[in-house]
């Protein structure tokens, strides 16, 4: 049976009609009305305007961005604009006839443009590539499309409008010189940021798809270095007067002619040069001081007095190829040497190799040539732990390619002299892999010759060991939480002596944690190096037998 339904109370209606007052009379806290959604959107500044697409409902473009957004992008595009044109003194971009220049945010995957179109000779897919320059009607003057995913940073911006300032200086010249002058100023421009070649062998004036394995080598971007290092010899106005040489130059001029148009010297002694400083990081540019290109291969040197292992490198023209020279693998004793190397100079090229020890205060040091043969003889070691020596092998021609340079050598072991590893520069590091490169002397590498668990007599409490030091230092040697002290150590074999102090004795025991030793080997300068472990076990005296009585 149900139960009957009770009348509300006063209390309960007063209640219900309290909760729809609420409900009537509360204004919510904020109301959706609708709102402009802009397809196209425009913001200008004093010298540019970005069209950008104002529509965050479209379900096919990935192209929108914030008013906000393109602010930041007027900010980068003004910035590049007085550093170019205020303070490098370039010309302003060619005006198309409003005075500003056009920038258009992309979506180059599906082909969503806000403003103006694509040049129809781009190489597709679009979103391969960050930037695109559209020339306009008017004579000289261009719009910049941006890719929205990946365009929108200031080196990218930088590097797009010096090519609109390129362009109202000689349009159309070279693309090598447009791409590697474009990059060297978008590196100025933001101080400390520069692309890594991935192909330190290609030709410097390669432009296309055969130029190496990425977008970057390809594009011809890696001749900044070469503009920087005209910048850093000559001064920031040589980079123009190449642009200047360019307005002078007829079309289809290549651009290597330009730049050997306005060089003091010879390309080819120019070139030589540039690939010298290559070779040992010598550039005050942040961003290439003390890097050392990738090694196109590497040569081992012998440990023992011999020949050296016969090399053949293969080299196109305006181009170079570094090869590395190893000192050793084994980790036994080393020995001061003395290393002989030959290259053989293919018929026709003009060449200088160059030797690089790459260790602390060393420089490049050319190779004594006689007609085709050059050679020289440096003072070597065949410690595992010195740096690799670096050798150049450059074609300074201009049209030979695929020209073998011969190497051969030797190496004379000198095993009565005890040698140390060679110390690197502080702070070299080579493209690609960053290599670390200790800024103090290094502590010495070290060979243990004992079992993993130590006996110690009780009687004599002397701890002995036998160990290899690849140079000198010290010992310092831990047992438990007590300091043994340290122990000297010279480049060979040593022979390394401590005693227990008589307190340690009552603590040691096979697996106790105090009876751990810790050999750690130290520099002269005091610099850390590894750590080798040992067990230490304590002999207790057997105790005597009882005689019988007879």
């Amino acid at each position: 049976m149900r139960r009957p339904r009770l009348r509300p109370t006063l209390a309960a209606l007063t209640l219900v009609f309290l909760a729809s007052g609420l409900t009537a009379f509360v204004p919510r806290a904020s109301a959706i009305d609708p709102f402009p959604i802009n397809p196209v959107v425009t913001l200008s500044s004093d010298h540019f305007m970005v069209h950008y697409s104002g529509n965050d409902q479209d379900s096919t473009c990935t192209n929108f961005i914030t008013q906000q957004s393109a602010g930041d992008l007027l900010g980068m595009f003004e910035r590049a604009y007085t550093q170019f044109h205020s303070v490098m003194g370039y010309p302003t971009p060619v005006d198309d006839g409003d005075g500003k220049v056009d920038v258009s945010v992309d979506d180059f995957t599906n082909v969503c443009i806000p403003y103006g179109t694509i040049p129809p000779a781009t190489p597709v897919p679009y979103d391969r590539w960050d930037g695109i320059i559209a020339p306009t009607a008017t004579p000289g003057a261009d719009d910049i499309h941006l890719n929205a995913t990946t365009g929108l940073t200031y080196p990218i911006v930088a590097h797009e409008l010096f090519h609109l300032m390129e362009d109202a200086i000689a349009p159309g010249t070279d693309q090598w010189l447009q791409e590697g002058t474009a990059e060297w100023a978008a590196v100025r421009a933001n101080l400390a940021a520069g692309g890594d070649e991935a192909n330190p062998d290609r030709t410097v004036d390669c432009v296309g798809a055969e130029c190496g394995d990425t977008d970057f080598d390809k594009n011809g971007y890696p001749g900044w270095m070469l503009f920087e290092y005209l910048a850093e010899r000559y001064g920031d106005a040589e980079v123009r007067a190449v642009w200047d040489q360019a307005a002078l130059s007829a079309p289809g001029t290549p651009g290597t002619t330009i730049l050997g148009a306005v060089l003091p010297v010879s390309l080819g002694n120019f070139f030589n040069d540039y690939t010298t400083a290559r070779l040992t990081g010598n550039f005050t540019s942040p961003v290439l001081a003390g890097v050392l290109p990738t090694p196109y291969g590497t040569m081992d040197v012998s440990e023992t007095t011999g020949a050296l292992p016969t090399g053949v490198v293969a080299v196109n023209h305006l181009a170079v190829r570094y090869v590395t020279l190893s000192h050793g693998t084994s980790n036994g004793p080393c020995y001061e040497a003395s290393l002989t190397i030959n290259v053989t100079i293919p018929a026709g090229v003009q060449s200088t190799p160059t030797y690089y020890s790459n260790t602390k205060g060393a420089s490049a040091q050319a190779l004594t040539a006689s007609g085709s043969s050059a050679s020289i003889t440096v003072p070597w070691n065949t410690c595992s732990g010195s740096p690799d020596a670096y050798l150049s092998l450059p074609n300074d021609t201009l049209g030979l390619d695929g020209r073998e340079f011969k190497l051969t050598g030797s190496v004379i072991v000198f095993k009565t002299n005890p040698a140390t590893a060679s110390e690197p520069p502080p702070g070299v590091h080579v493209i690609g892999s960053v290599i670390s490169a200790p800024t103090s002397d290094p502590a010495p590498m070290l060979q243990v010759y004992a079992p993993e668990l130590l006996r110690v007599s009780a009687k004599t409490r002397l701890l002995r060991l036998a160990v290899f030091s690849s140079g000198d230092g010290k010992l310092q040697a831990l047992l438990g939480s007590m300091s043994l002290g340290t122990a000297s150590l010279r480049s060979g074999n040593n022979d390394v002596r401590f005693v227990l102090p008589k307190q340690l004795f009552n603590s040691l025991r096979t697996k106790s944690a105090s009876n751990l030793l810790q050999l750690t080997s130290v520099s002269p300068g005091g610099s850390k190096g590894a750590t080798v472990t040992r067990r230490v076990l304590v002999q207790t005296p057997k105790k005597p037998k009882p005689k019988h009585r007879k």
